[in-house]
């Protein structure tokens, strides 16, 4: 399935790709889908943490096979506009 096959929207669950520590979220956390951008070909994800509150964001590319690949991520209390690149969470 391509990611013109398969179209996100605002508020569908999906599993975060790989660990993200930072944020305290580990593969295949789910996260809800924020916002749809560049035609469905990238995402941004909020993690939600168990009190209800937001831990932080996680962008991703929608590859042509359809994985999903993190490209940055944002905490929650970072200045606006500050996103950690992926290279970050090797």
């Amino acid at each position: 399935m391509t990611h013109m096959e398969r179209l996100y929207s605002e508020l569908d669950v999906v599993p975060v790709p790989v660990d993200v520590p930072d944020l305290g979220v580990e593969a295949g956390t789910t996260a809800t889908v924020d916002t749809v951008y560049a035609d469905g070909r990238m995402l941004s994800l909020e993690i939600g943490r168990e009190d209800g509150a937001s831990a932080g964001f996680v962008d991703v590319e929608v590859e042509e096979d359809g994985s999903l690949h993190v490209v940055g991520f944002s905490p929650i209390g970072e200045p606006i506009g500050h996103v950690v690149p992926s290279e970050h969470l090797r």
